[in-house]
């Protein structure tokens, strides 16, 4: 799908290791949109990646690292956050954007995999869908922040270090915004490298989500259990060049 404009796209992650994030730099890079790579190293940048990496020896939690890193990002239209640990398919970048921005989302992620570790239903992907609009998208293990979303959402809580409970927040933020929000379906992508929690105390991220919850409205957990809010089969034609956060045609066939 290469029907839209090209859009500047930065792209922010936390890694521990070269790979898998260095071939999904590659992945990102074979777009025809405008990318900006901007990573953070926890530890020594590995041979190839310095032109990529903005920041090593990162110590603090990941939504604080990657505050660190949003902030000496230019403006742009798309803010991709992406994991040490997802594998993307071929022709990602391009087709999450058109199916953005032709549903209107501006808050989406890709679904999972059925091998993946997937921790709420309605991040798994649904076979004969291109993508559903949802009331939930969760922080990981990749996410696309329109321009006008970003405002809303960044920076991300300093206090945070795990990010457990936000992806709530955001949808709380973002319905009483009126802003969509979406799971790609036909950009799946497998996170199976790690288990949840694998390199942090699961009690620990569970404690501070819970905690954070209590000061913040948010909506339930129950917005992450189901299918969505509905599903496309096919996606709306766009009626024009449009601009970022204008309306795409709303008809399409779905269920």
């Amino acid at each position: 799908m290469r029907t839209g404009p090209r859009r500047s796209v930065g792209v922010v992650g936390i890694y521990r290791n070269a790979e898998p994030i260095r071939a999904a730099v590659t992945e990102l890079r074979a777009s025809r949109h405008e990318v900006k790579i901007h990573l953070g190293a926890m530890g020594d940048v590995p041979p190839g990646m310095q032109a990529d990496t903005g920041a090593d020896h990162l110590v603090a939690g990941k939504f604080q690292n990657l505050n660190v890193l949003v902030q000496d990002l230019p403006e742009v239209d798309w803010l991709v956050i992406i994991d040490d640990d997802v594998v993307l398919p071929h022709g990602f970048l391009d087709l999450a954007i058109e199916v953005c921005e032709r549903l209107d989302l501006a808050l989406a992620q890709p679904a999972q995999t059925r091998f993946s570790n997937a921790n709420w239903a309605v991040a798994k992907r649904r076979l004969l869908s291109i993508a559903r609009t949802t009331r939930f998208v969760e922080i990981g293990p990749v996410t696309l922040v329109r321009a006008d979303a970003a405002k809303l959402l960044l920076p991300f809580p300093a206090d945070l270090r795990w990010g457990w409970g936000l992806d709530f927040q955001w949808a709380r933020l973002m319905e009483d915004a009126g802003l969509t929000m979406g799971v790609i379906d036909a950009a799946a992508v497998v996170h199976a490298s790690r288990k949840v929690a694998s390199t942090y105390s699961w009690d620990a991220a569970q404690e501070e989500g819970r905690e954070f919850l209590r000061g913040v409205d948010h909506l339930p957990n129950d917005v992450a259990k189901g299918r969505g809010l509905r599903t496309y089969r096919v996606l709306p034609r766009r009626r024009s060049v449009v601009a970022l956060a204008g309306e795409p045609e709303r008809t399409a066939r779905s269920t």
